[in-house]
């Protein structure tokens, strides 16, 4: 997922909830079921950090930004629902992830967006973001949670930047057959 289709994505959700479980996905890499399941208490605004439990139920850390951690309290000041950031309308719970999917499918559709982008392309997204950016894999294995490199190297394509890179480094190799 580039960055202009996730700004098209949370600009066409005007939930601040929704808006929120969207932008954490994509600014901390998390998976939907991470998301929709954070605590007030995970948010950890000293360290700028946000503890996930992830898959096996591991914990992990991820970094948060200021704007997003600025954004989180705004989200949480509209409903005041501790323990969960996302709460639902009972406020028993968090919201659930398959209302998350669909809305996902459904601004998908009104965007006219390729039918192949999920929510966990949201996921994907940040990794690019920090691959482009020379992050190396392994560090990116350990914000996503993943216990083996290979699994993250699954997300990492060649997008456009990083193609210019390559071919700006080609192009370097270069020697002249004739003089």
């Amino acid at each position: 997922m580039t960055h202009e289709q996730f700004r098209a994505i949370l600009g066409a959700v005007y939930t601040p909830l929704y808006r929120g479980v969207f932008a954490v996905m994509y600014g901390c890499g998390l998976r939907i079921g991470e998301a929709v399941a954070l605590r007030v208490e995970d948010v950890d605004a000293k360290a700028m950090t946000l503890r996930v439990i992830g898959k096996g139920n591991k914990e992990r850390l991820v970094p948060l930004t200021p704007g997003l951690l600025s954004d989180l309290r705004q989200v949480y000041r509209e409903h005041r629902c501790a323990p969960w950031l996302f709460p639902n309308r009972a406020r028993a719970n968090h919201i659930d992830a398959g209302n998350v999917e669909q809305l996902f499918r459904r601004v998908r559709r009104e965007l006219g967006l390729d039918e192949s982008l999920t929510p966990h392309s949201l996921r994907h997204g940040f990794a690019m973001r920090l691959f482009e950016r020379n992050l190396p894999a392994e560090t990116i294995a350990i914000l996503l949670g993943h216990e083996d490199v290979r699994t993250t190297k699954v997300y990492l394509h060649l997008t456009e930047p990083v193609r210019a890179r390559v071919q700006e480094t080609v192009a370097g190799f270069y020697v002249p057959l004739f003089d």
